[in-house]
């Protein structure tokens, strides 16, 4: 992690952990997807689709993760914020 991104939340660079994996998988599908629209093998097609699928699951998993920790984070920093008045 750069510390050009230093978090000063509770979720202590949780969020940008989970938008680097985010935008990881992102580049893992274009790649699959490249290299699936070159193949001319079928059985390697089917292989790449696959990969494509299994990471395009991935994506909707972190983003349902970082969607849960956001809010539960959000809740703990207003609950800090309480503290520190």
């Amino acid at each position: 992690m750069s510390n050009d991104k230093l978090c000063p939340r509770t979720c202590r660079e949780t969020c940008t952990a989970i938008e680097t994996a985010l935008v990881h998988e992102r580049q893992a599908i274009l790649r699959y997807s490249a290299l699936r629209d070159q193949c001319v093998y079928p059985d390697v097609k089917v292989m790449l689709n696959d990969l494509v699928i299994k990471q395009e699951k991935m994506i909707r998993f972190l983003e349902n993760i970082k969607s849960e920790l956001t809010e539960k984070f959000h809740v703990m920093d207003q609950i800090r914020d309480g503290f520190e008045m």
